[in-house]
């Protein structure tokens, strides 16, 4: 281990961190013209498919863009796929409610139809006080058992599209993802509240790749990560699929936290987490690739953020799905190749952890380490200490970690700076 003492290096540590918030992303233009799902004999008697009456609404006000309307009261639906410049409006008391788990779920190459989606659409918009329910139940324990023949639907997918807007709607129970937007840009969600119990399978909440995102005021409670970037392989490395995303002022419960990962051969940058809560979440800030799937992964910001009762409250990992039981047991590969996962340039500053089960786990690879992770003003009280493997440029910077289990800090081939006022490391 490499390790040292040092003195504050403020202006040094500003000036190599370069994470900045990006601006807001355009939001979608919706002309004025309304109409209702009720014109087009829609029933709110929660027995009738009513997919071809929102689907024809939805057709209907596109050639002129506008807005549908879903009244109070329970719609059974089958999956319908929004437009440009239209907005779908859930109004209080409205639940839109997708069909259940049948042999005849409609489907297409291979897989079951996500309940809304849409593709290379611009301008679209879900809003107001309603319920989004998939009905997710049935389909969990035959997910775990492996009895599907086909990948189960997700609540709404949107691929390529530009000005989204999800506001304010509440989903419920998915059988897969509630959100999941692949390759999108320019994108707001405020307000949301997504549910679904901790031990329902794959329902992770927000699962997004693209460029400008902002995620504001969402309440987010699901069976796998809360909210994920990744994205899959590039065709320029030296151009990140997916930049720009400001995560902020959401609150997080059951769930495995705000991840990175595992996917990141694409490259992702620029992503900036701050005043966030994490209640019971498995973990908090966590990052994750796998061996041979990993890319570039560079200036991100975590602040203001505060963990109680997690399993992994920050975990940064070039393994998935498992680390080695110790780190001397892989030698490395060579040489590193460019599907490696590469992490740089992160920081984490004001963070309060409380009842977690580890601290901190910063783990890279023999072959290519993790480099350029500074930690500052975090207390941590944990059962364990912290790990630091195969890492290089680790600052900690006013970190306090109170575990009942020494070490403190364990390393292994890691170069690690302490900055003053820090390393009041206890044993409870």
């Amino acid at each position: 281990m490499k390790y040292r003492l040092m003195l504050p290096l403020w202006g040094l540590i500003i000036a190599n961190h370069t994470t900045l918030a990006a601006a807001a992303p355009g939001e979608p233009v919706i002309p004025e013209h309304t109409v209702s799902i009720m014109s087009f004999d829609a029933r709110a008697d929660g027995a009738t498919d009513n997919a071809g009456a929102v689907q024809k609404a939805i057709d209907t006000v596109a050639k002129t863009g506008g807005r549908v309307v879903v009244p109070k009261g329970v719609f059974l639906c089958g999956p319908i796929r929004l437009a440009s410049h239209v907005e779908l409006r859930l109004e209080k008391g409205a639940t839109l409610r997708m069909l259940p788990l049948d042999a005849n779920f409609p489907s297409e190459n291979g897989r079951c139809l996500s309940f809304i989606s849409a593709k290379n659409c611009t301008d679209i918009k879900i809003s107001g006080a309603g319920f989004i329910d998939g009905q997710g139940a049935a389909w969990w324990p035959l997910a775990r058992a492996k009895k599907l023949a086909l990948r189960r639907p997700q609540l709404v997918t949107f691929e390529r599209c530009e000005r989204v807007l999800l506001e304010n709607i509440t989903t419920i129970d998915p059988p897969n993802t509630h959100y999941a937007l692949r390759l999108c840009k320019d994108v707001t969600m405020r307000g949301l509240t997504l549910r679904a119990p901790g031990n329902s399978t794959n329902t992770d909440g927000i699962n997004i790749s693209g460029k400008n995102y902002l995620i504001t005021n969402c309440d987010i409670s699901t069976g796998d990560d809360n909210i994920v970037i990744l994205t899959h392989s590039a065709k320029d490395w030296a151009k990140p699929m997916c930049e720009n995303f400001e995560i902020r002022d959401c609150k997080f419960g059951e769930g495995h936290g705000v991840s990175i990962g595992s996917h990141t051969s694409g490259g992702i940058r620029n992503v900036l987490v701050e005043n966030c809560s994490f209640e019971r979440t498995t973990a908090a800030i966590r990052m994750k690739a796998h061996r041979d799937k990993g890319g570039l992964v560079e200036d991100l910001t975590y602040r203001n953020l505060t963990v109680t009762g997690a399993r992994y409250p920050l975990f940064i990992s070039s393994y998935y799905p498992k680390e080695p039981k110790d780190p001397s047991l892989d030698p490395g590969t060579g040489a590193p190749a460019e599907i490696k996962p590469r992490w740089r340039n992160i920081l984490i500053e004001n963070l309060t952890v409380s009842d977690s089960q580890n601290s901190i786990i910063i783990w890279g690879l023999p072959e290519l380490p993790i480099t350029g992770v500074t930690i500052r003003k975090a207390g941590f009280v944990a059962q364990k200490g912290a790990l630091v493997f195969n890492a290089e440029k680790i600052v900690f910077d006013d970190v306090k970690i109170l575990c009942e289990k020494p070490p403190s800090l364990r390393t292994h081939k890691a170069g690690v700076e302490v900055i003053t006022n820090c390393m009041e490391m206890l044993k409870l």
